[in-house]
Protein backbone atom coordinates (compact mmCIF):
# COMPACT_ATOMS: atom_id res chain seq x y z
CA UNK A 1 0.00 0.00 0.00
CA UNK A 2 1.54 3.44 -1.17
CA UNK A 3 1.97 6.19 1.18
CA UNK A 4 -0.04 9.17 0.95
CA UNK A 5 2.46 12.20 0.47
CA UNK A 6 1.50 14.99 3.45
CA UNK A 7 1.12 18.28 2.51
CA UNK A 8 2.43 20.57 5.70
CA UNK A 9 1.63 23.75 4.05
CA UNK A 10 -1.93 22.90 3.58
CA UNK A 11 -2.19 21.38 7.11
CA UNK A 12 -1.11 24.68 8.51
CA UNK A 13 -3.02 26.85 6.30
CA UNK A 14 -6.05 24.48 7.73
CA UNK A 15 -4.87 25.20 11.43
CA UNK A 16 -4.38 28.41 11.45
CA UNK A 17 -8.05 29.62 9.61
CA UNK A 18 -9.74 27.01 12.56
CA UNK A 19 -7.88 28.83 14.52
CA UNK A 20 -8.86 32.58 13.59
CA UNK A 21 -12.69 31.51 13.35
CA UNK A 22 -12.54 30.48 16.75
CA UNK A 23 -11.17 33.39 18.16
CA UNK A 24 -14.02 35.59 19.45
CA UNK A 25 -15.08 38.39 17.01
CA UNK A 26 -14.82 42.35 18.32
CA UNK A 27 -18.58 43.87 17.75
CA UNK A 28 -18.70 47.43 17.70
CA UNK A 29 -21.26 49.59 18.26
CA UNK A 30 -22.16 52.07 15.17
CA UNK A 31 -20.90 55.64 15.64
CA UNK A 32 -24.15 57.10 17.93
CA UNK A 33 -26.68 60.02 15.42
CA UNK A 34 -26.49 63.24 16.63
CA UNK A 35 -29.73 64.52 17.47
CA UNK A 36 -30.02 66.61 14.72
CA UNK A 37 -29.75 64.10 12.08
CA UNK A 38 -32.84 62.48 13.58
CA UNK A 39 -36.02 63.28 11.25
CA UNK A 40 -39.15 63.43 12.59
CA UNK A 41 -42.74 65.23 12.54
CA UNK A 42 -45.78 65.69 14.61
CA UNK A 43 -48.42 67.15 12.85
CA UNK A 44 -51.82 68.29 14.26
CA UNK A 45 -54.63 67.24 12.09
CA UNK A 46 -56.68 70.48 12.16
CA UNK A 47 -59.05 68.96 8.67
CA UNK A 48 -60.06 66.09 11.12
CA UNK A 49 -60.62 67.90 13.85
CA UNK A 50 -60.88 71.74 14.24
CA UNK A 51 -59.72 71.82 18.00
CA UNK A 52 -56.05 69.40 16.99
CA UNK A 53 -57.05 66.27 18.50
CA UNK A 54 -56.00 63.89 16.18
CA UNK A 55 -52.00 63.91 15.74
CA UNK A 56 -50.11 62.29 13.37
CA UNK A 57 -46.69 61.24 14.61
CA UNK A 58 -44.02 60.36 11.33
CA UNK A 59 -40.37 59.02 11.69
CA UNK A 60 -38.59 59.54 8.94
CA UNK A 61 -35.33 58.60 10.03
CA UNK A 62 -33.88 55.14 7.92
CA UNK A 63 -33.09 52.35 9.50
CA UNK A 64 -34.03 53.35 13.45
CA UNK A 65 -36.59 52.28 15.61
CA UNK A 66 -39.20 54.78 16.58
CA UNK A 67 -40.17 55.18 20.92
CA UNK A 68 -42.70 57.57 20.93
CA UNK A 69 -44.77 58.69 24.02
CA UNK A 70 -47.51 60.92 23.75
CA UNK A 71 -48.18 60.97 27.43
CA UNK A 72 -51.91 59.60 26.76
CA UNK A 73 -50.18 56.43 25.51
CA UNK A 74 -47.31 54.99 23.76
CA UNK A 75 -46.40 53.75 19.92
CA UNK A 76 -43.77 52.27 18.55
CA UNK A 77 -44.69 52.74 15.24
CA UNK A 78 -42.76 54.64 11.95
CA UNK A 79 -46.02 56.44 11.28
CA UNK A 80 -49.07 56.78 13.58
CA UNK A 81 -52.32 58.45 14.47
CA UNK A 82 -53.27 59.30 17.82
CA UNK A 83 -56.22 60.80 19.52
CA UNK A 84 -56.86 63.13 21.87
CA UNK A 85 -60.07 63.31 23.90
CA UNK A 86 -59.54 66.11 26.11
CA UNK A 87 -58.29 69.47 25.57
CA UNK A 88 -55.29 70.76 26.88
CA UNK A 89 -51.40 70.70 26.40
CA UNK A 90 -49.88 67.87 26.00
CA UNK A 91 -46.06 67.10 25.43
CA UNK A 92 -44.74 64.24 22.84
CA UNK A 93 -41.87 63.10 23.60
CA UNK A 94 -39.57 61.30 20.70
CA UNK A 95 -36.09 58.93 20.75
CA UNK A 96 -35.00 56.74 18.02
CA UNK A 97 -33.27 53.45 18.34
CA UNK A 98 -29.93 53.58 16.20
CA UNK A 99 -27.47 51.19 15.72
CA UNK A 100 -25.87 53.55 17.84
CA UNK A 101 -27.96 53.21 20.77
CA UNK A 102 -31.09 55.44 21.28
CA UNK A 103 -31.13 58.96 20.47
CA UNK A 104 -33.76 60.87 22.49
CA UNK A 105 -34.82 64.25 20.73
CA UNK A 106 -36.58 67.58 21.94
CA UNK A 107 -40.00 66.71 23.17
CA UNK A 108 -42.88 68.51 21.09
CA UNK A 109 -45.63 70.19 23.32
CA UNK A 110 -49.16 70.78 21.27
CA UNK A 111 -52.36 72.75 22.62
CA UNK A 112 -55.52 70.74 22.11
CA UNK A 113 -58.29 73.55 22.27
CA UNK A 114 -61.45 71.21 22.25
CA UNK A 115 -63.04 68.11 23.24
CA UNK A 116 -63.82 65.36 21.15
CA UNK A 117 -65.58 62.57 23.45
CA UNK A 118 -66.38 60.73 20.10
CA UNK A 119 -62.57 59.00 20.68
CA UNK A 120 -64.02 57.54 24.04
CA UNK A 121 -67.40 56.82 23.21
CA UNK A 122 -66.81 53.18 22.69
CA UNK A 123 -68.85 50.96 25.07
CA UNK A 124 -65.40 49.64 26.19
CA UNK A 125 -64.73 53.11 27.36
CA UNK A 126 -67.63 53.58 29.52
CA UNK A 127 -67.31 49.69 31.15
CA UNK A 128 -63.87 50.80 32.33
CA UNK A 129 -63.97 54.10 33.47
CA UNK A 130 -68.36 54.82 33.86
CA UNK A 131 -68.15 57.36 30.50
CA UNK A 132 -66.85 60.50 29.79
CA UNK A 133 -66.57 62.61 32.84
CA UNK A 134 -67.06 59.36 35.45
CA UNK A 135 -64.28 57.21 36.96
CA UNK A 136 -64.50 53.93 38.03
CA UNK A 137 -62.41 51.41 40.77
CA UNK A 138 -61.99 47.81 40.35
CA UNK A 139 -60.69 45.12 42.95
CA UNK A 140 -59.90 41.88 42.76
CA UNK A 141 -62.25 39.30 43.09
CA UNK A 142 -60.71 37.64 46.38
CA UNK A 143 -64.17 36.38 47.72
CA UNK A 144 -65.49 34.78 44.09
CA UNK A 145 -68.44 36.77 44.05
CA UNK A 146 -68.69 36.11 40.50
CA UNK A 147 -65.47 34.45 39.56
CA UNK A 148 -64.37 30.97 40.73
CA UNK A 149 -61.51 33.20 42.38
CA UNK A 150 -59.01 36.20 41.74
CA UNK A 151 -56.49 34.11 39.36
CA UNK A 152 -57.02 31.83 36.27
CA UNK A 153 -54.20 30.19 34.55
CA UNK A 154 -55.09 30.02 30.96
CA UNK A 155 -53.54 28.26 28.12
CA UNK A 156 -51.05 31.29 25.95
CA UNK A 157 -52.19 29.41 22.71
CA UNK A 158 -55.80 28.51 23.63
CA UNK A 159 -57.57 31.14 25.51
CA UNK A 160 -60.37 29.21 25.62
CA UNK A 161 -58.16 26.32 27.91
CA UNK A 162 -58.39 27.18 31.01
CA UNK A 163 -55.81 25.24 32.98
CA UNK A 164 -57.12 25.91 36.28
CA UNK A 165 -59.14 28.24 38.40
CA UNK A 166 -59.25 29.73 42.32
CA UNK A 167 -61.97 28.19 43.11
CA UNK A 168 -64.37 29.86 45.45
CA UNK A 169 -62.69 30.62 48.97
CA UNK A 170 -59.46 29.25 47.80
CA UNK A 171 -56.28 31.16 46.74
CA UNK A 172 -53.58 29.62 44.09
CA UNK A 173 -50.80 28.11 46.00
CA UNK A 174 -48.53 31.95 44.83
CA UNK A 175 -51.31 34.06 45.59
CA UNK A 176 -51.25 35.09 49.29
CA UNK A 177 -54.56 35.79 51.15
CA UNK A 178 -55.57 39.12 51.95
CA UNK A 179 -56.85 42.92 50.58
CA UNK A 180 -55.02 43.76 47.39
CA UNK A 181 -56.81 47.50 47.18
CA UNK A 182 -57.80 49.35 44.44
CA UNK A 183 -57.45 50.83 40.87
CA UNK A 184 -58.94 53.41 39.63
CA UNK A 185 -59.70 54.38 35.86
CA UNK A 186 -60.26 57.83 35.38
CA UNK A 187 -62.29 59.76 32.46
CA UNK A 188 -62.84 62.73 34.16
CA UNK A 189 -60.52 65.37 32.76
CA UNK A 190 -58.21 62.35 30.36
CA UNK A 191 -57.61 58.67 30.93
CA UNK A 192 -55.92 58.62 33.92
CA UNK A 193 -55.22 55.97 36.39
CA UNK A 194 -54.25 55.40 40.07
CA UNK A 195 -54.15 52.55 42.65
CA UNK A 196 -53.07 51.68 46.07
CA UNK A 197 -51.47 47.68 46.20
CA UNK A 198 -51.81 46.95 49.73
CA UNK A 199 -50.25 43.54 49.21
CA UNK A 200 -47.17 45.58 47.86
CA UNK A 201 -46.35 47.69 50.66
CA UNK A 202 -49.33 50.43 50.37
CA UNK A 203 -47.44 51.57 47.48
CA UNK A 204 -49.77 54.38 45.12
CA UNK A 205 -49.13 54.83 41.48
CA UNK A 206 -50.36 57.22 39.21
CA UNK A 207 -50.49 56.93 35.75
CA UNK A 208 -52.25 56.94 32.19
CA UNK A 209 -54.12 54.23 30.03
CA UNK A 210 -55.21 53.68 26.95
CA UNK A 211 -57.69 51.40 25.15
CA UNK A 212 -57.25 49.55 21.86
CA UNK A 213 -60.49 48.22 20.55
CA UNK A 214 -59.72 46.60 17.68
CA UNK A 215 -57.29 44.39 19.43
CA UNK A 216 -58.76 44.56 22.63
CA UNK A 217 -55.96 45.29 25.35
CA UNK A 218 -55.30 47.85 27.65
CA UNK A 219 -52.10 49.59 28.45
CA UNK A 220 -51.36 51.44 31.31
CA UNK A 221 -48.37 54.06 32.11
CA UNK A 222 -47.09 54.84 35.21
CA UNK A 223 -48.43 52.15 36.98
CA UNK A 224 -49.44 48.40 36.97
CA UNK A 225 -52.71 46.59 37.75
CA UNK A 226 -53.36 44.79 41.36
CA UNK A 227 -51.51 41.60 41.33
CA UNK A 228 -50.00 38.52 43.14
CA UNK A 229 -47.39 36.08 42.38
CA UNK A 230 -44.76 34.33 44.60
CA UNK A 231 -45.19 36.88 46.98
CA UNK A 232 -41.75 35.42 48.75
CA UNK A 233 -39.59 36.22 45.58
CA UNK A 234 -40.69 39.98 45.67
CA UNK A 235 -42.64 40.14 42.59
CA UNK A 236 -43.97 38.22 39.76
CA UNK A 237 -40.67 37.02 38.52
CA UNK A 238 -42.00 35.19 35.43
CA UNK A 239 -43.78 38.28 33.50
CA UNK A 240 -42.02 40.59 31.19
CA UNK A 241 -44.54 43.01 30.34
CA UNK A 242 -46.31 44.67 32.97
CA UNK A 243 -47.64 47.48 30.59
CA UNK A 244 -49.77 46.05 28.43
CA UNK A 245 -53.11 43.53 28.99
CA UNK A 246 -55.38 41.39 27.19
CA UNK A 247 -58.72 42.06 27.59
CA UNK A 248 -60.65 38.64 28.17
CA UNK A 249 -63.73 39.94 29.62
CA UNK A 250 -64.84 43.42 30.09
CA UNK A 251 -69.08 44.73 31.14
CA UNK A 252 -70.52 47.01 33.77
CA UNK A 253 -69.52 44.96 36.52
CA UNK A 254 -66.12 42.39 35.81
CA UNK A 255 -63.45 42.99 33.87
CA UNK A 256 -60.90 40.15 33.16
CA UNK A 257 -57.18 41.12 32.48
CA UNK A 258 -54.33 38.51 31.08
CA UNK A 259 -50.63 39.13 31.22
CA UNK A 260 -48.04 36.47 29.71
CA UNK A 261 -45.53 34.19 31.99
CA UNK A 262 -42.88 34.32 29.31
CA UNK A 263 -40.08 33.30 31.66
CA UNK A 264 -40.00 29.68 32.86
CA UNK A 265 -40.07 30.15 36.48
CA UNK A 266 -39.33 26.84 38.57
CA UNK A 267 -40.12 24.80 35.54
CA UNK A 268 -43.80 26.05 35.67
CA UNK A 269 -43.70 26.93 31.84
CA UNK A 270 -45.33 29.77 30.21
CA UNK A 271 -49.41 30.87 30.40
CA UNK A 272 -51.71 33.43 30.11
CA UNK A 273 -52.19 34.98 34.10
CA UNK A 274 -55.83 36.00 34.24
CA UNK A 275 -56.76 38.45 36.80
CA UNK A 276 -60.09 38.57 38.11
CA UNK A 277 -61.68 41.95 39.16
CA UNK A 278 -65.21 42.94 39.96
CA UNK A 279 -66.26 46.57 39.78
CA UNK A 280 -66.11 47.60 43.54
CA UNK A 281 -69.83 49.00 44.21
CA UNK A 282 -70.83 46.12 42.80
CA UNK A 283 -68.87 44.24 45.58
CA UNK A 284 -70.01 45.88 48.15
CA UNK A 285 -73.39 45.17 46.87
CA UNK A 286 -72.95 41.64 46.80
CA UNK A 287 -71.63 41.77 50.51
CA UNK A 288 -74.32 43.91 52.11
Amino acid sequence: MKAKKINIALIVTCITILISSCQKKDYQLDEPLDKSQIQFEVVQDFNADAGGNTVILKNNTASTVSIWDYQTGKSTRQQDTIHYAFKGDYTIKFSAMTGGGIVEVDSVKITVTENNLNYVSDPMWTYISGGAGHEKTWVLDTDGLFFEGPMTFVDPNNFSNIWWDAGQGIYPDNMARGDYGEMTFSLLTSPDFRNIKRMENNVQEKGTYMLNIADKTLTINGGTILRGYKPAKNGITGVSNWTTYEILALDENTLRLGVYRDKDVDGEGLALLVYNFIAKDFAESQNK
